[in-house]
Order: structure tokens, then sequence, then C-alpha cells
């Protein structure tokens, strides 16, 4: 499956499970532990597409990639207002790759604005109800700067 089909289905997917929230499907800490989002195994993260769009970001770095998963695991479900405003901004979406993987085990997309939220998916299904709170752009803005840092040498 190309880039370009991956970032369809991970929107269409977020959709989805923002669209259920609406219509009142239940959004609770509890609906997803936290284990269960992003399992542990990854030896590559990246970062791409988002506002502005820029060159895509990743590390190898076994502690920031742990750092980088602890993050999202500890979100919490978030349910957006009944109104939020349009967003017409690009995800940023976060991927986790395994060994000579050359496709993610697990994708979160970032969506920044109108109702900030965030969308873990495996494959094309949502693993976790809509993630967000108070803390969402911070954590973001964490996770980029994680994934920037360069690589110590020894």
């Amino acid at each position: 499956m190309g880039a370009n089909a991956r970032g369809r289905l991970a929107t269409a997917a977020a959709a989805l499970a923002i669209a259920g929230l609406l219509l009142g499907a239940p959004a609770t800490a509890a609906s997803a532990p936290a284990r269960d989002r992003i399992a542990p195994g990854a030896t590559l993260v990246t970062l791409r597409g988002g506002p502005p769009p820029g060159p895509t970001r990743s590390s190898r770095d076994a502690t920031v990639i742990a750092r980088v998963r602890r993050l999202v695991n500890d979100l919490p479900a978030y349910r957006p207002g009944p109104v939020c405003p349009d967003d017409l901004t690009v995800p940023s979406v976060l991927a986790f790759y395994r060994p000579r993987a050359s496709t993610p085990y697990a994708e979160v997309s970032f969506q920044l604005g109108g109702c900030p939220t965030a969308t873990v998916t495996q494959g094309a299904r949502v693993v976790a109800p809509p993630l967000g709170g108070p803390h969402l752009l911070a954590t973001f803005g964490l996770i980029r700067r994680l994934i920037d840092r360069p690589t110590p040498t020894t």
C-alpha cells in the first residue's frame, strides 16, 4: 500500500472514530488500556506531514522511541465538544516500524487544528478512542523535538 493510500486510510479511520464520538459512543480512559495503544518493539519512528508540511523526520534511537511511545500511550481519551471549528490542516502522522518492516505496525494521526485529537491505528483498525486533552499540543511539540534531536555518537 502506498503512502498516499495509507494517509487516506488513516484520515478515514480518524473521521469514523470522531463521528462515532459525536453520535454518542463512549470515550473513557478505561476504554483502551495504554498498553494496547502502541506496543513495544519499534526500531524506527517517523513523523511526516502536518502544518507546515516539511521533511519526514525519523529516529532509530531506542531511548527516543521508548519515550515517544510512552508519551502517546499516556495521552487520555478525549471527547471533543459538539462543535469544532473546521480543520483543513494536513494531519501529522507518527509511524512505528519493527525491524526489517516496510510498513508501520502502528500509526498516530495528530489533527492539531479545530478540536485537536490524536488517533491510533494499527493497519486500518482504530485501536483507541481519539486521544487528546489540554496537553496534546505540548505533547506533540515534545515528540517533534525528540525525533528532531540528533542521535548522540560515542
